[in-house]
């Protein structure tokens, strides 16, 4: 029996694997579209990105590790007990969790930047775009994506169906709210709500997430935030992608994870 919440989840996790075989990656940061700094120029009616995206994810948040310090603490009290004690037998590789690590930090910027009144237009650009595309959207890949995290997760195989569903429910929710959230921050900035009310919706979106990664091995969040700094100090020429020569300054796991990060979900 396929209740209509899981035939959603399989659905979703197909798009994203329809995503992920056209090679395409995005992430949630106004600088994908535009520079959010004061310099930024026109041209030709466009605003041009000043620089990488994950340069400017990982100086706009102070860096990943701040970040995911703060996901790590922020263990929500409505967490289900089924999900605190779940047996799992085997978590997924990092690779699988490096997409939803570049969207927290996107998220946490975002909600920096909605502080300043004068770069909402900014923001709702890059939201309408995160939202726009019905069902191949950005918001729906990266659904896929959590989903398709939770789909490799293997749980214990003494562990009950009922305890699984409530888990992967969980996961699911917190997942959900973020993206609620975010559009309902796009929502409130196209409708020119209170500064308050927009606030509140970015770090209500904010909070969701870190609900999402506190269901994630704190070692798991820990290593994934590490990566992406490494990987970002590997990126030399700044271009989001990592040549042959680039590659050899990680670790062999560390090239191993991204090599089978690129593999699935590609590389910028």
């Amino acid at each position: 029996f396929v209740t209509p919440t899981l035939a959603l989840l399989l659905l979703l996790n197909t798009a994203a694997q329809a995503f992920i075989s056209g090679g395409q990656r995005h992430a949630l940061t106004p600088a994908d579209d535009v520079s959010i700094d004061e310099h930024s120029e026109k041209k030709e009616g466009l605003l041009q990105i000043k620089s990488s995206r994950r340069n400017f994810l990982c100086s706009s948040v102070g860096g990943a590790g701040a970040v995911f310090g703060a996901a790590l603490t922020a263990q929500p009290a409505n967490a289900a007990a089924a999900s605190s004690v779940v047996r799992v037998a085997e978590w997924p590789n990092l690779a699988y969790l490096e997409p939803i690590c570049e969207l927290s930090l996107s998220v946490s910027a975002l909600a920096k930047t909605v502080g300043d009144t004068s770069k909402w237009p900014l923001v709702l650009k890059r939201l309408e775009k995160f939202f726009k595309g019905a069902f191949l959207s950005e918001r729906n890949y990266y659904t896929g994506v959590a989903v398709t995290y939770m789909n490799e997760i293997k749980y214990d195989k003494s562990e009950t169906n009922e305890y699984i569903k409530i888990d992967k429910s969980k996961r699911y929710e917190a997942f959900e709210a973020c993206m609620k959230n975010l559009e309902l921050l796009k929502n409130d900035i196209s409708a020119n709500e209170s500064a308050d009310n927009v606030k509140a919706d970015a770090e209500a979106a904010q909070r969701a997430l870190e609900d999402w990664f506190s269901y994630v091995p704190s070692e798991d969040v820990q290593a994934v935030g590490k990566l992406f700094v490494r990987v970002k100090s590997a990126d030399t020429d700044r271009n989001g992608r990592l040549d042959d020569m680039e590659l050899q300054a990680l670790s062999e796991e560390d090239r191993s994870v991204w090599k089978k990060r690129v593999d699935l979900f590609g590389d910028i």
